[in-house]
């Protein structure tokens, strides 16, 4: 039988530990997603190959529920107030499993709107960069 993880319930907090942004009940899903970016191989004259250097990059993307209503103290205003401030983040996909990704990112201001038609549930695309790496930790479930 496959061992399997679904996506929540967890959290995402955005910020300073001692006064983070709590945007966990804004995103409706997220993920840590690496790139690589890797340079030609080289041929020598002899005939052997020199590897080209490999760069890895990550990003959290996904969506979020636009919260308006909650003027200047909801995600939207936060995304706004703090567009290209690199902050710490804290990203637990669920809970019960334990998995933690933690690190810096890049804030970009989410779109205000909808493209979908009259009354649906506004929401933003978003794709933040990581600034170096993110730790992915496994802790131990607390009941």
């Amino acid at each position: 039988m496959p061992n399997t993880t679904r996506l929540g319930p967890g959290t995402l907090t955005l910020g300073d530990t001692g006064t983070p942004f709590d945007a966990s009940c804004q995103m409706a899903n997220g993920v840590v997603a690496w790139d690589k970016d890797k340079d030609d191989d080289v041929t020598t004259l002899c005939g052997e190959t020199a590897a080209g250097s490999v760069t890895f990059t990550s990003t959290l993307s996904g969506t979020f529920l636009q919260d308006l209503g909650e003027g200047d103290t909801g995600l939207v205003a936060y995304t706004w107030t703090n567009k290209g401030v690199t902050v710490p983040f804290v990203f637990t996909p669920n809970t019960a499993a334990g998995a933690t990704v933690t690190g810096d990112l890049i804030i970009l201001p989410l779109d205000v709107g909808s493209t979908e038609d009259y009354g649906a549930l506004m929401t933003s695309d978003f794709e933040w960069d990581c600034v170096g790496e993110p730790v992915l930790s496994f802790a131990p479930v607390i009941p």
